[in-house]
């Protein structure tokens, strides 16, 4: 069978995806919209994740020169003194990334009362886990902005 002149149609290989005519330019704005919102959420995360890990590599450091600390020992002063330097640095990125949390409380040999070192571990774990629930929150929010679902609102 012939075919009409005129109605012969080319292969469509030879065409991308992006091909202008194959997608609605309400979808590929959506689409688009869509791959931007993406990509900012994983920055975003990326950064919390990184500082969180950071944080939470520091703690594992510390629990474990917290452990040989307790054990005592001919090393024992020198494990306090790793185990202060790595509470100390905690204490250090914490308030670089605008969270206070006061350290332990220090004993009369100028190293940390090590039975005050797990309240101090704990509430740097509170303090992280609500610093990364809001930063969730507030990445939540600029979303809902940049996909004109809400409008933002302005601080009075």
């Amino acid at each position: 069978m012939g075919s009409l002149p005129g109605m012969i149609q080319e292969n469509s290989l030879k065409f991308g995806q992006a091909f202008y005519g194959t997608e609605h330019p309400e979808t590929a704005a959506q689409r688009i919209k869509k791959d931007y919102v993406d990509t900012m959420i994983a920055l975003k995360r990326e950064n919390m994740e990184r500082v969180y890990s950071y944080v939470s590599g520091l703690m594992d450091k510390a629990k474990e020169e917290l452990g040989h600390a307790r054990s005592g020992g001919s090393s024992g002063d020198h494990r306090k003194q790793a185990l202060r330097a790595h509470i100390d640095e905690i204490a250090a990125y914490l308030k670089g990334q605008a969270l206070d949390v006061a350290p332990p409380e220090t004993g009369s040999d100028g190293h940390y009362v090590l039975n005050d070192i797990a309240a101090f571990f704990g509430r740097v774990k509170c303090v992280m886990d609500q610093w990364y629930d809001g930063h969730l929150i507030a990445m939540y929010d600029e979303m809902v902005v940049l996909t004109n679902l809400k409008t933002k609102t302005v601080k009075e």
